[in-house]
């Protein structure tokens, strides 16, 4: 009760303008003196935690999961609105809406709810750590983030999060898991000609003309399918005005030029595409090869653990179904999170993940990034 009592009172004058906010943030980092350890975050920085590490504030949408992943749930005591307001998560651990969600989006931090929270550590992009760094003196371990994020990067990531939660072991065991799947595509597409390979174009947005390119994490993910990826020689990394970083828009005459034998939409529905006359001449719409992005705790379209795993998947057995007749993706679904987050699904709820019906709420806004 003190303890709750003290932040309260904290908060209140931060808020007031009576604590400066470098002052409320030295305090909590000297509160608790006693044992210490060191970690090395993705940049290369020694950052000095408190051992044990029980108040780490986790900050980036789709890197949330692997805290599950690790089993480190409870060493979390403030995250983003977005793990906060993923249906899936909620599903199997209403607990999350009650931490603090200081971080909304890139930049958007309330400093004052973060140092409410308490955390002992805050793991954070570039630009969220900076802004931590400078208004507060929590201690940051930043994270490396990009959307060129391969498998050999979130190798690197799986393994930050292991040794900063000290669960090394579950760590490795998704590493396994990950690799044994790469492993298992490989051997089971490896034997298709070039030109037999299934050209797959992932078109965003409501006009299904928004992609990721060749320079992306999603190039690697298309080919490890045994597919070939239509935006291949495109560059799509960078800032562009009112997309996320990653993306592109194409025109659609490049699409046409392309000819892909697979779209993939994360909006709409694929009867819609099939009925849209500028799209009639795509061959994926001729040979009704339609398909909407599957979505889990975050949508499959980001460089994200659950989606490193399970996309390959989804996407060789939508290419190759005759390839993949002994892999029935319900199952693969349920397997995959039971196995890594103890997440239980239904047939229901994994039917749902592959169909891109579960989504993110949080604030009165509802949407599916």
């Amino acid at each position: 009760m003190k303890i709750g009592i003290k932040r309260i009172v904290m908060a209140v004058c931060i808020l007031a303008g009576f604590l400066p906010p470098l002052a409320a943030a030295q305090t909590k980092v000297n509160q608790n003196p006693g044992k210490t350890r060191w970690i090395s975050d993705m940049s290369g920085r020694r950052v000095q935690v408190p051992d044990p590490l029980t108040r780490v504030a986790l900050f980036g949408g789709p890197t949330g999961q692997i805290a599950y992943i690790l089993g480190a749930r409870n060493q979390l005591c403030a995250v983003t609105s977005t793990l906060r307001g993923s249906e899936l998560v909620n599903a199997f651990d209403p607990t999350i809406k009650r931490l603090p969600g200081p971080r909304s989006t890139s930049g958007q931090i309330n400093v004052e709810e973060l140092l409410v929270a308490d955390p002992q550590l805050v793991i954070a992009g570039d630009l969220d750590g900076s802004i931590v760094e400078k208004k507060t003196r929590i201690p940051v371990a930043y994270t490396e983030s990009n959307m060129n994020h391969g498998f050999d990067l979130l190798r690197r990531e799986i393994r930050f999060y292991a040794e900063v939660f000290q669960k090394e072991a579950r760590g490795e065991k998704y590493i396994a898991y990950l690799d044994k799947t790469i492993a298992f595509l490989q051997s089971r597409t490896k034997g298709i000609p070039e030109q037999q390979r299934k050209k797959v174009f992932n078109g965003y947005g409501p006009s299904h003309l928004v992609t990721l390119g060749g320079d992306t994490f999603m190039h690697e993910r298309i080919v490890t399918a045994g597919c070939s990826d239509a935006a291949a020689a495109i560059s799509t990394t960078g800032s562009k005005e009112g997309l996320h970083t990653g993306l592109s828009e194409m025109s659609m005459e490049s699409v046409l030029g392309w000819n892909p034998d697979i779209l993939i939409i994360d909006s709409g529905k694929p009867e819609d595409v099939y009925a849209a006359p500028r799209w009639k001449n795509v061959k994926a719409i001729q040979d009704r090869q339609v398909f909407k992005q599957p979505v889990g705790i975050f949508i499959w379209d980001r460089p994200t653990a659950e989606s490193a795993v399970l996309y390959p998947v989804w996407l060789a057995k939508t290419a190759y179904p005759e390839r993949f007749r002994d892999v029935d993706m319900v199952q693969e679904v349920k397997r995959f999170y039971a196995e890594t987050m103890s997440f239980n699904l239904s047939n229901a709820q994994a039917e749902a993940v592959l169909n891109g019906k579960f989504g993110i709420s949080f604030a009165g806004v509802e949407g599916k990034r």
